[in-house]
Protein backbone atom coordinates (compact mmCIF):
# COMPACT_ATOMS: atom_id res chain seq x y z
CA UNK A 1 0.00 0.00 0.00
CA UNK A 2 1.55 3.26 -1.15
CA UNK A 3 -0.36 5.55 1.22
CA UNK A 4 -1.21 4.02 4.59
CA UNK A 5 -3.54 6.93 5.41
CA UNK A 6 -5.96 5.60 2.78
CA UNK A 7 -6.47 2.34 4.69
CA UNK A 8 -9.90 2.20 6.37
CA UNK A 9 -8.28 1.52 9.76
CA UNK A 10 -6.17 4.67 9.71
CA UNK A 11 -8.82 6.98 11.11
CA UNK A 12 -9.53 4.50 13.91
CA UNK A 13 -5.98 5.19 15.07
CA UNK A 14 -5.92 8.88 14.15
CA UNK A 15 -9.40 10.26 14.86
CA UNK A 16 -9.70 14.02 14.92
CA UNK A 17 -12.90 13.75 16.94
CA UNK A 18 -14.40 11.06 19.14
CA UNK A 19 -17.80 10.54 20.80
CA UNK A 20 -17.62 8.51 24.02
CA UNK A 21 -21.08 7.04 24.54
CA UNK A 22 -21.44 5.95 28.14
CA UNK A 23 -18.74 8.23 29.53
CA UNK A 24 -19.07 8.87 33.27
CA UNK A 25 -18.20 11.80 35.49
CA UNK A 26 -17.90 9.50 38.51
CA UNK A 27 -14.20 8.74 39.13
CA UNK A 28 -15.18 5.44 40.76
CA UNK A 29 -16.72 4.09 37.56
CA UNK A 30 -14.49 2.51 34.93
CA UNK A 31 -16.20 4.49 32.13
CA UNK A 32 -14.75 7.63 33.70
CA UNK A 33 -11.34 6.68 32.31
CA UNK A 34 -12.62 6.82 28.75
CA UNK A 35 -12.48 10.61 29.07
CA UNK A 36 -9.82 10.93 31.77
CA UNK A 37 -7.21 9.02 29.78
CA UNK A 38 -7.63 11.26 26.75
CA UNK A 39 -7.25 14.33 28.94
CA UNK A 40 -4.27 12.98 30.88
CA UNK A 41 -2.47 11.69 27.79
CA UNK A 42 -2.84 15.00 25.97
CA UNK A 43 -5.11 13.95 23.11
CA UNK A 44 -5.60 17.04 20.93
CA UNK A 45 -8.72 15.94 19.07
CA UNK A 46 -12.27 16.99 19.88
CA UNK A 47 -13.86 14.97 22.70
CA UNK A 48 -17.63 14.53 23.02
CA UNK A 49 -18.70 12.72 26.20
CA UNK A 50 -22.21 11.28 25.79
CA UNK A 51 -24.35 10.82 28.90
CA UNK A 52 -28.10 11.40 29.36
CA UNK A 53 -27.70 13.34 32.63
CA UNK A 54 -24.16 14.71 32.89
CA UNK A 55 -23.67 18.33 31.80
CA UNK A 56 -19.88 18.14 31.69
CA UNK A 57 -17.14 15.64 32.45
CA UNK A 58 -13.68 16.85 33.50
CA UNK A 59 -14.54 20.30 32.24
CA UNK A 60 -15.64 19.01 28.83
CA UNK A 61 -19.20 19.65 27.72
CA UNK A 62 -21.29 16.46 27.73
CA UNK A 63 -24.18 15.68 25.37
CA UNK A 64 -27.35 13.67 26.07
CA UNK A 65 -26.99 11.63 22.87
CA UNK A 66 -24.86 11.41 19.76
CA UNK A 67 -27.55 13.17 17.71
CA UNK A 68 -26.95 16.31 19.77
CA UNK A 69 -23.28 16.60 18.79
CA UNK A 70 -22.72 19.40 16.30
CA UNK A 71 -20.54 17.42 13.91
CA UNK A 72 -20.20 13.94 12.47
CA UNK A 73 -17.34 12.58 14.55
CA UNK A 74 -14.53 10.43 13.14
CA UNK A 75 -15.06 7.71 15.73
CA UNK A 76 -17.77 6.69 18.17
CA UNK A 77 -17.05 4.46 21.16
CA UNK A 78 -20.19 2.71 22.43
CA UNK A 79 -19.44 1.71 26.03
CA UNK A 80 -22.83 0.76 27.45
CA UNK A 81 -24.60 -2.51 28.27
CA UNK A 82 -25.20 -5.12 25.58
CA UNK A 83 -28.94 -4.42 25.74
CA UNK A 84 -28.42 -0.78 24.77
CA UNK A 85 -25.62 -1.36 22.24
CA UNK A 86 -27.69 -2.32 19.14
CA UNK A 87 -29.91 0.76 19.44
CA UNK A 88 -26.97 3.09 19.94
CA UNK A 89 -25.14 1.53 17.00
CA UNK A 90 -28.16 2.43 14.85
CA UNK A 91 -28.07 6.00 16.23
CA UNK A 92 -24.41 6.29 15.18
CA UNK A 93 -25.30 5.07 11.69
CA UNK A 94 -28.21 7.51 11.45
CA UNK A 95 -25.85 10.30 12.49
CA UNK A 96 -23.52 9.39 9.62
CA UNK A 97 -20.63 8.13 11.75
CA UNK A 98 -18.44 5.75 9.73
CA UNK A 99 -16.35 4.16 12.49
CA UNK A 100 -17.65 2.62 15.72
CA UNK A 101 -16.06 0.68 18.57
CA UNK A 102 -18.45 -1.64 20.42
CA UNK A 103 -17.13 -2.22 23.92
CA UNK A 104 -19.82 -4.36 25.57
CA UNK A 105 -19.62 -8.13 25.77
CA UNK A 106 -22.59 -10.46 26.02
CA UNK A 107 -23.09 -11.34 22.37
CA UNK A 108 -21.82 -14.34 20.38
CA UNK A 109 -19.82 -15.59 23.36
CA UNK A 110 -22.88 -16.21 25.58
CA UNK A 111 -24.99 -18.47 23.39
CA UNK A 112 -27.66 -18.59 20.73
CA UNK A 113 -29.51 -15.40 21.67
CA UNK A 114 -26.27 -13.42 21.84
CA UNK A 115 -25.22 -14.76 18.43
CA UNK A 116 -28.58 -13.77 16.99
CA UNK A 117 -28.27 -10.18 18.23
CA UNK A 118 -24.66 -9.94 17.04
CA UNK A 119 -25.76 -11.28 13.66
CA UNK A 120 -28.38 -8.54 13.40
CA UNK A 121 -25.78 -5.89 14.20
CA UNK A 122 -23.43 -7.40 11.62
CA UNK A 123 -26.11 -7.16 8.94
CA UNK A 124 -26.79 -3.56 9.90
CA UNK A 125 -23.08 -2.77 9.63
CA UNK A 126 -22.77 -4.37 6.19
CA UNK A 127 -25.88 -2.64 4.87
CA UNK A 128 -24.77 0.79 6.09
CA UNK A 129 -21.17 0.46 4.90
CA UNK A 130 -19.64 1.53 8.22
CA UNK A 131 -16.75 -0.29 9.93
CA UNK A 132 -16.75 -1.53 13.52
CA UNK A 133 -14.34 -2.97 16.07
CA UNK A 134 -15.84 -5.48 18.49
CA UNK A 135 -18.15 -6.09 20.16
CA UNK A 136 -16.42 -7.13 23.38
CA UNK A 137 -13.43 -4.89 22.59
CA UNK A 138 -11.47 -2.03 24.13
CA UNK A 139 -9.64 -0.36 21.30
CA UNK A 140 -7.60 1.26 19.83
CA UNK A 141 -4.53 2.83 21.48
CA UNK A 142 -2.14 5.19 19.67
CA UNK A 143 0.51 6.75 21.97
CA UNK A 144 1.72 9.18 19.32
CA UNK A 145 -1.45 11.24 19.57
CA UNK A 146 -2.29 10.38 23.20
CA UNK A 147 -5.32 8.37 22.12
CA UNK A 148 -6.58 5.45 24.18
CA UNK A 149 -9.86 3.59 24.54
CA UNK A 150 -9.34 1.94 27.90
CA UNK A 151 -11.01 1.40 31.26
CA UNK A 152 -7.58 1.37 32.92
CA UNK A 153 -6.21 4.70 34.20
CA UNK A 154 -3.16 5.59 32.11
CA UNK A 155 -0.54 8.14 33.13
CA UNK A 156 1.94 7.69 30.30
CA UNK A 157 2.45 5.77 27.09
CA UNK A 158 5.97 5.15 25.79
CA UNK A 159 6.17 5.44 22.02
CA UNK A 160 8.08 2.86 20.02
CA UNK A 161 7.85 0.48 17.09
CA UNK A 162 5.79 -2.40 18.54
CA UNK A 163 2.22 -2.82 17.30
CA UNK A 164 -0.13 -5.29 18.95
CA UNK A 165 -3.25 -7.11 17.76
CA UNK A 166 -5.43 -8.83 20.38
CA UNK A 167 -8.53 -10.93 20.15
CA UNK A 168 -9.31 -10.28 23.79
CA UNK A 169 -8.51 -7.78 26.49
CA UNK A 170 -5.89 -9.97 28.16
CA UNK A 171 -3.54 -6.97 28.02
CA UNK A 172 -5.98 -4.63 29.81
CA UNK A 173 -5.25 -5.65 33.45
CA UNK A 174 -1.54 -5.52 32.60
CA UNK A 175 -1.50 -2.02 31.10
CA UNK A 176 0.11 -0.28 34.08
CA UNK A 177 2.77 -2.97 34.30
CA UNK A 178 3.36 -2.98 30.52
CA UNK A 179 3.85 0.77 30.25
CA UNK A 180 5.74 1.21 33.53
CA UNK A 181 7.68 -1.68 35.07
CA UNK A 182 7.90 -3.67 31.82
CA UNK A 183 9.00 -0.60 29.80
CA UNK A 184 6.95 -1.41 26.69
CA UNK A 185 7.40 1.02 23.78
CA UNK A 186 4.17 0.94 21.80
CA UNK A 187 3.27 2.07 18.30
CA UNK A 188 -0.36 0.95 18.06
CA UNK A 189 -2.70 -1.51 19.76
CA UNK A 190 -5.99 -2.91 18.50
CA UNK A 191 -8.32 -5.26 20.37
CA UNK A 192 -10.67 -7.03 17.94
CA UNK A 193 -12.99 -8.71 20.45
CA UNK A 194 -15.63 -10.90 18.80
CA UNK A 195 -14.52 -9.80 15.31
CA UNK A 196 -18.05 -9.13 14.09
CA UNK A 197 -16.61 -6.90 11.35
CA UNK A 198 -12.89 -6.09 11.53
CA UNK A 199 -10.69 -9.13 11.96
CA UNK A 200 -7.01 -10.03 12.27
CA UNK A 201 -6.46 -9.89 8.48
CA UNK A 202 -7.78 -6.33 8.37
CA UNK A 203 -5.54 -5.29 11.27
CA UNK A 204 -2.49 -7.03 9.84
CA UNK A 205 -3.04 -5.54 6.37
CA UNK A 206 -2.76 -2.10 7.97
CA UNK A 207 0.12 -2.69 10.36
CA UNK A 208 2.33 -4.58 7.90
CA UNK A 209 2.44 -1.46 5.70
CA UNK A 210 2.47 1.05 8.54
CA UNK A 211 6.00 2.54 8.42
CA UNK A 212 5.92 3.13 12.18
CA UNK A 213 5.28 -0.56 12.94
CA UNK A 214 8.67 -2.27 13.19
CA UNK A 215 7.48 -5.35 15.13
CA UNK A 216 3.99 -6.87 15.22
CA UNK A 217 2.60 -9.02 18.03
CA UNK A 218 -0.64 -10.97 17.47
CA UNK A 219 -2.81 -12.76 20.02
CA UNK A 220 -5.34 -15.11 18.42
CA UNK A 221 -8.01 -17.46 19.62
CA UNK A 222 -9.23 -18.10 16.08
CA UNK A 223 -8.65 -16.94 12.50
CA UNK A 224 -11.86 -15.32 11.25
CA UNK A 225 -10.50 -13.72 8.11
CA UNK A 226 -9.00 -15.33 5.03
CA UNK A 227 -6.39 -17.74 6.43
CA UNK A 228 -4.37 -17.72 3.25
CA UNK A 229 -4.24 -13.94 3.18
CA UNK A 230 -3.30 -13.92 6.89
CA UNK A 231 -0.23 -16.04 6.13
CA UNK A 232 0.62 -13.98 3.03
CA UNK A 233 0.66 -10.85 5.19
CA UNK A 234 2.99 -12.49 7.70
CA UNK A 235 5.24 -13.31 4.75
CA UNK A 236 5.04 -9.70 3.57
CA UNK A 237 6.05 -8.53 7.04
CA UNK A 238 9.01 -10.91 6.99
CA UNK A 239 10.04 -9.60 3.57
CA UNK A 240 9.94 -6.06 4.97
CA UNK A 241 12.11 -7.09 7.93
CA UNK A 242 9.29 -6.82 10.45
CA UNK A 243 9.26 -9.63 13.05
CA UNK A 244 5.80 -11.06 13.77
CA UNK A 245 5.25 -12.74 17.16
CA UNK A 246 2.14 -14.91 17.45
CA UNK A 247 0.43 -16.14 20.62
CA UNK A 248 -2.25 -18.65 19.59
CA UNK A 249 -4.48 -19.87 22.41
CA UNK A 250 -7.08 -22.63 22.11
CA UNK A 251 -4.30 -25.08 21.25
CA UNK A 252 -5.92 -27.99 23.09
CA UNK A 253 -9.49 -29.29 22.89
CA UNK A 254 -10.18 -27.79 26.32
CA UNK A 255 -8.63 -24.48 25.29
CA UNK A 256 -10.73 -24.39 22.12
CA UNK A 257 -13.89 -24.83 24.19
CA UNK A 258 -12.78 -22.03 26.53
CA UNK A 259 -12.16 -19.75 23.55
CA UNK A 260 -15.64 -20.50 22.22
CA UNK A 261 -17.19 -19.48 25.53
CA UNK A 262 -15.06 -16.33 25.63
CA UNK A 263 -15.43 -14.73 22.20
CA UNK A 264 -18.00 -17.06 20.67
CA UNK A 265 -15.76 -18.62 18.04
CA UNK A 266 -14.77 -22.20 17.47
CA UNK A 267 -11.04 -22.79 17.21
CA UNK A 268 -10.39 -25.38 14.54
CA UNK A 269 -7.42 -27.11 12.97
CA UNK A 270 -4.38 -29.00 14.10
CA UNK A 271 -2.09 -26.87 16.26
CA UNK A 272 1.07 -28.66 15.09
CA UNK A 273 0.20 -27.87 11.49
CA UNK A 274 -0.55 -24.25 12.39
CA UNK A 275 2.78 -24.05 14.22
CA UNK A 276 4.70 -25.42 11.25
CA UNK A 277 2.99 -23.11 8.75
CA UNK A 278 3.63 -20.05 10.91
CA UNK A 279 7.34 -20.82 10.98
CA UNK A 280 7.41 -21.37 7.22
CA UNK A 281 6.04 -17.87 6.71
CA UNK A 282 8.59 -16.36 9.10
CA UNK A 283 6.59 -15.79 12.31
CA UNK A 284 7.88 -16.38 15.84
CA UNK A 285 5.54 -18.54 17.94
CA UNK A 286 5.07 -17.71 21.64
CA UNK A 287 3.42 -20.26 23.91
CA UNK A 288 2.65 -18.24 27.04
CA UNK A 289 1.46 -14.70 27.72
CA UNK A 290 4.71 -13.87 29.50
CA UNK A 291 6.81 -15.22 26.63
CA UNK A 292 4.69 -13.28 24.13
CA UNK A 293 5.34 -9.93 25.79
CA UNK A 294 9.00 -10.66 26.51
CA UNK A 295 9.81 -11.69 22.94
CA UNK A 296 7.79 -8.87 21.37
CA UNK A 297 9.53 -6.25 23.51
CA UNK A 298 12.96 -7.76 22.83
CA UNK A 299 12.39 -7.78 19.06
CA UNK A 300 11.41 -4.12 19.21
CA UNK A 301 14.54 -3.26 21.24
CA UNK A 302 16.86 -5.33 18.99
CA UNK A 303 15.76 -3.21 16.04
CA UNK A 304 17.42 -4.32 12.80
CA UNK A 305 19.91 -6.69 14.44
CA UNK A 306 19.98 -10.29 13.26
CA UNK A 307 21.57 -13.39 14.78
CA UNK A 308 22.77 -15.73 12.03
CA UNK A 309 24.69 -17.91 14.52
CA UNK A 310 23.67 -19.47 17.84
CA UNK A 311 26.98 -19.24 19.74
CA UNK A 312 26.47 -17.25 22.92
CA UNK A 313 28.89 -15.93 25.55
CA UNK A 314 27.43 -16.10 29.05
CA UNK A 315 28.55 -14.14 32.12
CA UNK A 316 26.91 -14.58 35.53
CA UNK A 317 27.59 -13.54 39.11
CA UNK A 318 26.95 -16.82 41.00
CA UNK A 319 28.85 -19.88 39.83
CA UNK A 320 25.76 -22.01 40.31
CA UNK A 321 23.88 -19.79 37.87
CA UNK A 322 26.58 -20.45 35.29
CA UNK A 323 26.03 -24.19 35.60
CA UNK A 324 22.28 -23.79 35.16
CA UNK A 325 22.81 -21.62 32.09
CA UNK A 326 25.22 -24.13 30.58
CA UNK A 327 22.38 -26.66 30.70
CA UNK A 328 19.73 -24.24 29.52
CA UNK A 329 21.58 -22.82 26.50
CA UNK A 330 21.42 -26.01 24.37
CA UNK A 331 17.84 -26.65 25.50
CA UNK A 332 16.87 -23.35 23.85
CA UNK A 333 18.60 -24.27 20.59
CA UNK A 334 21.69 -22.18 21.31
CA UNK A 335 25.31 -23.21 21.94
CA UNK A 336 27.98 -22.08 24.38
CA UNK A 337 30.56 -20.22 22.30
CA UNK A 338 34.07 -21.74 22.23
CA UNK A 339 36.16 -18.59 22.50
CA UNK A 340 39.53 -18.19 20.83
CA UNK A 341 42.91 -18.18 22.54
CA UNK A 342 43.21 -14.48 21.68
CA UNK A 343 40.07 -13.79 23.72
CA UNK A 344 41.50 -15.78 26.64
CA UNK A 345 44.62 -13.57 26.59
CA UNK A 346 42.55 -10.38 26.48
CA UNK A 347 40.51 -11.48 29.49
CA UNK A 348 43.39 -12.66 31.73
CA UNK A 349 44.18 -9.15 33.08
CA UNK A 350 40.81 -9.15 34.88
CA UNK A 351 41.09 -12.74 36.17
CA UNK A 352 41.49 -13.42 39.88
CA UNK A 353 44.92 -14.77 40.90
CA UNK A 354 44.04 -18.11 39.28
CA UNK A 355 42.75 -19.40 35.96
CA UNK A 356 38.97 -19.44 35.43
CA UNK A 357 36.72 -20.61 32.60
CA UNK A 358 35.91 -17.92 30.06
CA UNK A 359 32.50 -19.17 28.96
CA UNK A 360 30.54 -19.12 31.15
CA UNK A 361 32.46 -16.22 32.65
CA UNK A 362 32.50 -15.94 36.45
CA UNK A 363 31.69 -12.32 37.23
CA UNK A 364 31.29 -13.08 40.93
CA UNK A 365 34.98 -13.86 41.31
CA UNK A 366 36.39 -11.28 38.91
CA UNK A 367 34.42 -8.43 40.46
CA UNK A 368 35.93 -9.27 43.86
CA UNK A 369 39.44 -8.63 42.56
CA UNK A 370 38.97 -5.99 39.87
CA UNK A 371 37.31 -2.71 39.01
CA UNK A 372 33.74 -3.61 37.95
CA UNK A 373 33.64 -1.23 35.00
CA UNK A 374 37.02 -2.46 33.74
CA UNK A 375 35.84 -6.07 34.06
CA UNK A 376 32.67 -5.48 32.08
CA UNK A 377 34.39 -3.36 29.45
CA UNK A 378 37.12 -5.97 28.92
CA UNK A 379 34.53 -8.73 28.76
CA UNK A 380 32.33 -6.96 26.19
CA UNK A 381 35.22 -5.78 23.99
CA UNK A 382 36.82 -9.23 24.00
CA UNK A 383 33.64 -11.10 23.13
CA UNK A 384 32.48 -8.78 20.34
CA UNK A 385 35.84 -9.19 18.60
CA UNK A 386 35.80 -12.96 18.93
CA UNK A 387 34.70 -14.57 15.62
CA UNK A 388 33.35 -17.57 17.57
CA UNK A 389 30.85 -15.44 19.53
CA UNK A 390 27.51 -14.48 17.96
CA UNK A 391 25.71 -12.97 20.97
CA UNK A 392 26.26 -11.96 24.59
CA UNK A 393 24.19 -12.82 27.68
CA UNK A 394 25.38 -10.87 30.73
CA UNK A 395 24.23 -10.40 34.33
CA UNK A 396 24.63 -7.04 36.09
CA UNK A 397 24.36 -6.54 39.89
CA UNK A 398 21.93 -3.84 40.99
CA UNK A 399 24.59 -2.35 43.27
CA UNK A 400 26.38 -0.97 40.20
CA UNK A 401 23.61 1.52 39.47
CA UNK A 402 25.12 4.05 41.87
CA UNK A 403 27.50 5.11 39.07
CA UNK A 404 26.37 7.51 36.29
CA UNK A 405 24.27 5.76 33.67
CA UNK A 406 26.59 6.89 30.86
CA UNK A 407 29.19 4.44 32.19
CA UNK A 408 26.95 1.61 31.02
CA UNK A 409 27.21 2.75 27.43
CA UNK A 410 30.02 0.21 27.19
CA UNK A 411 27.33 -2.42 26.65
CA UNK A 412 26.16 -0.60 23.51
CA UNK A 413 29.43 -1.58 21.84
CA UNK A 414 27.95 -5.03 21.20
CA UNK A 415 24.88 -4.03 19.14
CA UNK A 416 26.99 -1.36 17.44
CA UNK A 417 29.30 -4.18 16.35
CA UNK A 418 26.32 -6.18 15.08
CA UNK A 419 26.25 -8.62 17.98
CA UNK A 420 23.01 -8.77 20.02
CA UNK A 421 23.45 -8.41 23.77
CA UNK A 422 20.92 -9.11 26.49
CA UNK A 423 21.31 -8.01 30.10
CA UNK A 424 19.57 -9.27 33.19
CA UNK A 425 19.36 -7.95 36.72
CA UNK A 426 17.96 -10.37 39.28
CA UNK A 427 14.31 -9.57 40.00
CA UNK A 428 14.35 -6.07 38.48
CA UNK A 429 12.15 -5.02 35.56
CA UNK A 430 13.75 -2.44 33.22
CA UNK A 431 11.07 0.20 33.68
CA UNK A 432 11.75 0.48 37.41
CA UNK A 433 15.32 1.73 37.05
CA UNK A 434 16.47 4.80 35.11
CA UNK A 435 19.73 3.26 33.86
CA UNK A 436 17.95 0.15 32.61
CA UNK A 437 15.37 2.24 30.75
CA UNK A 438 18.24 4.17 29.18
CA UNK A 439 20.01 0.95 28.16
CA UNK A 440 16.86 -0.26 26.43
CA UNK A 441 16.80 2.97 24.48
CA UNK A 442 20.25 1.98 23.22
CA UNK A 443 18.85 -1.28 21.83
CA UNK A 444 19.76 -3.57 24.74
CA UNK A 445 16.83 -5.60 26.10
CA UNK A 446 16.93 -5.99 29.88
CA UNK A 447 15.26 -8.81 31.83
CA UNK A 448 14.70 -9.73 35.49
CA UNK A 449 16.00 -13.28 34.97
CA UNK A 450 18.42 -15.28 32.79
CA UNK A 451 15.86 -17.60 31.18
CA UNK A 452 13.82 -14.75 29.70
CA UNK A 453 16.97 -13.11 28.37
CA UNK A 454 18.15 -16.33 26.74
CA UNK A 455 14.77 -17.04 25.15
CA UNK A 456 14.84 -13.59 23.57
CA UNK A 457 18.16 -14.43 21.93
CA UNK A 458 16.84 -17.83 20.86
CA UNK A 459 13.80 -16.18 19.28
CA UNK A 460 16.02 -13.75 17.38
CA UNK A 461 18.12 -16.69 16.18
CA UNK A 462 15.06 -18.61 14.94
CA UNK A 463 13.82 -15.49 13.19
CA UNK A 464 17.19 -14.98 11.51
CA UNK A 465 17.23 -18.61 10.34
CA UNK A 466 13.72 -18.22 8.94
CA UNK A 467 14.73 -15.10 7.02
CA UNK A 468 17.77 -16.92 5.65
CA UNK A 469 15.66 -19.89 4.52
CA UNK A 470 13.13 -17.61 2.83
CA UNK A 471 15.93 -15.71 1.06
CA UNK A 472 17.40 -18.88 -0.40
CA UNK A 473 13.99 -20.26 -1.39
CA UNK A 474 13.29 -17.13 -3.37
Amino acid sequence: MENISEHFLHRFFYPESVALIGASGNPLRINHHLVANLVNLGYKGRIYPIHPKEKEILGIKAYPDVKSVGEVVDLAVVAVSQMQTPGLLRECIDKGIKRVVLVAGGFSEIGEEGRRIQGEMARLVRQSGIRTIGPNALSPINPRIGFSVSFHPLERLLTGGLSLIFQSGLYEPRLHWLFHDFNLHLNKLIDLGNKMDLNEVDALSYLVHDPLSRVIGIHLESIEGDGGRFLELIGEAAALGKPVVVLKSGRTEEGAKAAASHTGVLVQGNDLVFDSILKQFGAIRAYTIEEFFNIARAMERFGTLSLPGNRVAVATLPGGEAVVMTDLVPQEGMAMAKVTEATMKRLRPVFPPWEIPVNPFDLGVTLQFGNPIQVYETLVESMIEDPNVDALHIQVPDRLFVVPKEVFKLFAKAPEAGKPLVLWVAGIEPGTQETLQWLEELGIPVFPGPEKALRALAALYRLSLSRKDRFFKH
